[in-house]
Parts: structure tokens; C-alpha cells; sequence
């Protein structure tokens, strides 16, 4: 896990390549690289690496890396998780460390840009092809990992962050079409484009390959017409994998599936932890995190010590370590509870923006600011993370209205009754006020929040604004059922590219590297595989994982509903925060640029602090943290 940084084109000027590494020295604290080629005639090429040393501490792992004879320059971001195994495959290479970054090196010169298909991994990295005169560069299938670039006249710059770009000439102009994206239809993290207009993020799955005529030009941006710039190619496609593959028949035997999931689950966890650093994790008490602790219970050692932290607010309807104390309990843990108060959350705002550099998500994402905090402390370098289980295994309150809609397309109004009977019984809910949930989720799909509310107030926006221009994105989603499509849009377009997005940059502000194995890829094939009936069957969400936990969970945990609010975001914005809220509403930079109507977003914020019904404060926070990153980054 580590900080890249890069410039290809004529006119590098070396003060580029140190500043933008001296801006990731964060995320890579243990060591940095830089190392500068070519030149004279030929476009130049510079490559900058900040290290956080996991795999083979030694210098032997120093980037960027090169080949036996030169030929090959390599920064990477991340980890190849399967690199033991590979090695053992590209035996012929002559190592000279015990790192998976070496890995790479051999598998490029094996396969060249099919190596891709032979990493299990998460990883971001920029391999320069002397031979050929071309940067290679790519992004793992899940996009866990960052990759940022733009182009600045005949010159690529790329880095593991924005504002390494910022710090190496990159101007910082406000996409205002993103912008449109995010406030009209609450929608980012679902393109290539980022906040900032001539910043793009190279998609999950996919890599990037520039040559001398990719940096040609006047240095338009990349979407623009007639731009020759660096190109991209999809080398895994999330929807194309799951028209591919087809479906585990009816089912599948219980046996058979129950075996296959299971064996996928152990063996991501066992690789991840392959580390030469001590390895932690992230607890919550929900099914994802639990499911992460039952396993590491039953693959390592009896009488192993394993640190873990979770997050609390100071408020017991909030308390995660309740839950997280029961699995605990039930499986020897050291816990510790890290709280966020109240009284710092404008000052961890602020220093979560710089690190996050485009909005993110709330309270939620400022717990794991002192968490990553404590760990370092504590001398945890490695944390795995139980991130994905909701989006892979259908376990979102409106995933229940994709289903029920399937049904009654179908036909099968009496099966969706049922199943609404059922999932009430589960939730411990009346059958009528869930039924009345589910039709709003079916009338507003793709508008409302987890819990069903809406997250969005056009009314508070200036008309010319809301009437404006989007980025017209389209999502590729495959040709099957609602259900599978929303669980589809969610991993590659919504939740959980900004989940991960959030908690890399939380992590990474602090140097410790995060772990997500319910994202292995495998496992998120074999999830699509499933049938829908499986998934969410007899009302019971994520039914596949909470049977494959039989006899490492206890029911109390395994078969407990989801908890769909965490944190007591709403309850701080009606008390504690209101009137520093109230001041920046008075104050607003997007009111000044014309987009947010003041007196309405003002009157909007004391309808909110005076209902208590009104459950949803996701647009308030949008606004409040659009304005905090208008100003730390001074975008024009």
C-alpha cells in the first residue's frame, strides 16, 4: 500500500515530480522513489513512489522497481494477494526481493498486458515499457485502489491522489456538470469524471496505455472531441461478467453452493492475511464484519491475539460496540471502542476533506478518522475491512423492492405478497407499513436513501442550475433481472465506489492500509451466480452468507436484521452542530456561485431541525460539504 505519482511528456520539470510525492508522503511513510528517464527529442518520463512497507520490509522492495536489464520501470499501489502463487508460476524470473511488486514485473514481461487476468488483488500501478516507449497503467477490477490523471499540454500526470496533480501545475476548476450530477440526482463516484474538470479517475477494471502520440496536442481534455490522449481499456466488466456466467442452476445443490461460497470466503480471508506487518480489523457487530471475525477464528491458530476497533458516538442508539462486543465475546477478540465527539467534528471535517478531495460521506466516514488514528498507535498497519456484503448478497432495504417488482412483473403477486409478510416478520415491522415502504422505494427508484426517505431537496437549488446539464452518464447494466441490476449499479456505480473511495483516503491519511476480502473477486462473481430467490429468501436478506456461518456464528448475530442507521449524524445537526450550520448555510459558497438558494435552504434546515419526522439530512450534509470542499481547495 503505497502513494504513485508520475509525469510522461515533454517539459518535466523535476520540482513537479518532488512536489507531488512530498503531497503523498501520507500515504507512504516508510520510504520514497523517484526516478527520472528519457528526454532530449523524446518525451520524458518520471515516476515518484511513496512506500508503506508490508511485504518484504527490506530495501529490496524499494520503487520505483526495475527489471534484470532496465527495460521496465514499476511503481505500484497496493497488494497482489495471489503473488506466492504466481511466483511459483513465473519461477524463470530472476527475483531480487520477496515482494509481490516484483511479481508484477515478471508477469508483464510473461504475459504484457494480460497479466491482469492473473492478479488477485487490489492495486493501482504505472509500469513504463522503455522497449516499447509506453506507460502501461492500471486499476484493479473493483476499483479498491485509486488512479487519478490529466493531461497538462504534452504532458500525463497521474497519482494514488488528486492533489498530487494540484501540487504538480493541474489547475483546480470545478466540474460544474459532476456538480449537476451530485446535487440534482445525488449521484457520484459513477464516472470517470471527478469533481474537478480536468481531473479523471481511470475506471475500476480497467488500464490506461500512452504513448508520444497519446501527449501530442494542445492538451485538451481527455473526453473531449478529437482528443488523441492516453487510452483506456476495459479489461473486466462487472455486467459482462454476470451475462457471462450464467446462473448456479436452481440454485444449485445446498451442499455445493454452501461448500463453493464458503471455501471462496476462506480463502480470501487467508489471503489477505499474508503480511510481514501485524493485521487487524475494523468491527461493526453487522453480519460483514462478523462474517470476517468467524472466519479468521476458523483459520488461524487457537490462542491467537487479534486487535480490533470500532467506532462509537457517545450516543447508545448508535453504539456499534454493543454488537460488536457480542461477536467478540463469542470469539476472543481484543476490542477497543474509539469515539468520535461531537465537539471535534468541524475540525475532523476539515482535515478529512483535504484527504477525501471530493464530498463524501458524512459522520459516517469521520468515525474512521480516530479509528485509523488509534491503530497507528497501536502499531496495526494492516486492517481488514467488511466492506461489500450489502451490495454483493442483497442486503439493502430497497432490494426488497427490486424483488418484489420482479415478481409482479412476472406475474407473481401472490409470491410478493408473501414475501413482503415475511420480510416483516424478519424486520419485526407491521405487513402494512412495510408494504407502504415498498411501494414508495418502486415509485422512486433510484432517488431514495437505504431506509426509503429521499436524500434529495431540488427545491433548495436555483432553477437555472437544476435545469442545467449533467453528465448525461449512462450505466451499463446487464440484461436480467431488477434485482441483479440495482445489486450491479450499486457495486460499480453508487455505494460502493464511494465507500471505497472514503475509507482509502481515511486510511491512507494515517499510513495503514485497509483490506477488503468480501471483495475478492471471485467472490463477487460467484454472487451473482446466485439466484434471486436464494438471496433474499422467507423475507430473510443475505440469506447464502448467514447459511455458509452456520456453526461459526451464533444465530443471535448470524440471522439479526440490518441496522440501516449507524450513526447519529441527524440527531448532532438538530443539536450540538445546528447553529455552525446555520452560519455556513448564511455563509454559502454555492449560494454565492448561484446554485443554492439561501433563504430556502435556510428555511429547509429549520423544518428539518423542528420535524423530527423528517428522518433524511443527506442534503444538508451535501451542501455543507460541497462548500467545505469549494474552499480547502480554492476551486475555481
Amino acid at each position: 500500500m503505497c502513494g504513485i505519482s508520475g509525469i510522461f511528456g515533454r517539459g518535466i520539470e523535476p520540482e513537479q515530480l518532488t512536489a507531488m510525492v512530498r503531497t503523498l508522503a501520507h500515504r507512504g511513510p516508510d520510504d520514497q522513489g523517484t526516478w527520472l528517464g528519457g528526454g532530449g527529442e523524446r518525451p520524458a518520463i518520471a515516476l515518484g513512489h511513496n512506500r508503506l512497507s508490508i511485504i518484504d520490509l527490506s530495501a529490496d522492495g524499494h520503487q520505483p522497481m526495475t527489471n534484470r536489464d532496465g527495460s521496465l520501470r514499476l511503481v505500484l499501489n497496493g497488494e497482489i494477494y495471489n503473488y506466492l502463487e504466481l511466483r511459483q508460476q513465473l519461477d524463470e524470473y530472476p527475483y531480487r526481493s520477496r515482494t509481490d511488486s516484483e511479481v508484477v514485473l515478471a508477469a508483464y514481461e510473461r504475459w504484457g498486458t494480460d497479466c491482469l487476468e492473473h492478479f488477485n488483488g487490489m492495486f493501482a500501478f504505472a509500469l513504463w515499457d522503455d522497449r516499447r516507449r509506453r506507460l502501461f497503467c492500471a486499476r484493479d477490477r473493483m476499483g479498491i485502489k485509486p488512479f487519478y490523471y490529466c493531461r497538462l499540454g504534452e504532458r500525463l500526470l497521474f497519482a494514488s491522489e488528486i492533489k498530487a496533480l494540484l501540487a504538480a501545475g493541474c489547475p483546480a476548476e470545478l466540474d460544474a456538470e459532476v456538480l449537476h450530477d451530485y446535487l440534482v440526482k445525488g449521484l457520484y463516484e459513477h464516472t470517470g469524471r471527478t469533481f474537478f474538470r480536468r481531473v479523471r479517475a481511470l475506471p475500476p477494471g480497467h488500464f490506461l496505455l500512452a504513448d508520444e502520440s497519446s501527449i501530442q496536442g494542445r492538451g485538451a481534455r481527455h473526453r473531449d472531441a478529437g482528443d488523441r490522449g492516453p487510452r483506456e481499456y476495459c479489461y473486466w466488466s462487472l455486467a459482462q461478467r454476470v451475462e457471462a456466467l450464467g446462473e448456479v442452476p436452481d440454485g444449485g445443490a445446498p451442499a455445493d453452493w454452501q461448500d463453493e461460497l464458503r471455501h471462496l470466503l476462506d480463502d480470501a480471508v487467508r489471503l489477505r492475511l499474508r503480511s510481514d506487518v501485524p493485521v487487524g480489523m475494523h468491527l461493526s457487530g453487522g453480519l460483514d464484519s462478523s462474517a470476517l471475525l468467524a472466519t479468521l477464528d476458523h483459520l488461524m491458530p487457537s490462542g491467537s491475539c487479534f486487535q480490533a476497533f470500532t467506532a462509537v458516538f457517545g450516543d447508545a442508539r448508535y453504539d456499534e460496540a454493543i454488537h460488536a462486543d457480542r461477536v467478540s465475546r463469542e470469539l476472543s477478540l481484543e476490542l477497543e471502542r474509539v469515539p468520535l465527539q461531537v465537539e471535534d467534528f468541524w475540525a475532523v471535517a476539515q482535515a478529512a476533506q483535504w484527504h477525501q478531495e471530493q464530498p463524501f460521506g458524512g459522520v459516517s466516514t469521520l468515525g474512521y478518522w480516530n479509528m485509523e488514528a488509534q491503530a497507528r498507535r497501536r502499531g496495526i498497519t494492516v486492517l481488514l475491512e467488511g466492506q461489500g456484503g450489502d451490495e454483493l448478497f442483497g442486503g439493502y432495504a430497497y432490494y426488497l423492492a427490486e424483488r418484489v417488482e420482479d415478481l409482479l412483473t412476472a406475474g407473481r403477486e401472490t409470491e410478493a405478497s408473501r414475501l413482503i409478510e415475511q420480510s416483516a416478520q424478519h424486520l419485526g415491522v407491521a405487513k402494512d407499513a412495510l408494504t407502504a415502504k415498498v411501494k414508495r422505494m418502486r415509485q422512486g427508484r433510484g432517488s431514495l436513501f437505504q431506509d426509503g426517505s429521499s436524500f434529495l431537496r431540488t427545491d433548495c437549488l436555483h432553477p437555472d442550475f437544476v435545469g442545467g446539464q449533467g453528465t448525461d452518464h449512462r450505466f451499463v447494466l446487464p440484461a436480467t433481472s431488477h434485482f441483479r441490476r440495482a445489486r450491479v449499479r450499486d457495486v460499480r456505480y453508487s455505494k460502493l465506489p464511494r465507500v471505497l473511495r472514503f475509507n482509502d483516503r481515511m486510511s491512507m491519511a494515517f499510513g495503514r492500509e485497509l483490506r477488503v476480502p468480501l471483495l475478492d473477486h471471485r467472490i463477487v462473481e460467484y454472487s451473482f451466480r446466485l439466484d434471486d430467490a436464494l438471496l433474499l429468501r422467507d423475507g430473510v436478506t443475505k440469506w447464502p452468507l448467514r447459511q455458509v456461518l452456520r456453526g461459526r456464528l451464533e444465530d443471535e448475530i448470524r440471522l439479526a436484521p440490518k441496522r440501516a442507521v449507524v450513526t447519529p449524524q441527524k440527531e448532532w445537526m438538530r443539536g450540538p452542530l445546528r447553529q455552525g450550520i446555520r452560519r455556513r448555510l448564511e455563509d454559502s459558497e454555492l449560494a454565492r456561485r448561484g446554485i443554492l438558494d439561501r433563504q430556502r435552504a435556510l428555511a429547509a434546515f429549520d423544518h428539518f431541525c423542528q420535524d423530527h419526522s423528517v428522518e433524511n439530512a443527506f442534503y444538508l450534509w451535501q451542501w455543507l460539504n460541497v462548500d467545505l470542499w469549494l474552499r480547502t481547495f480554492e476551486v475555481a
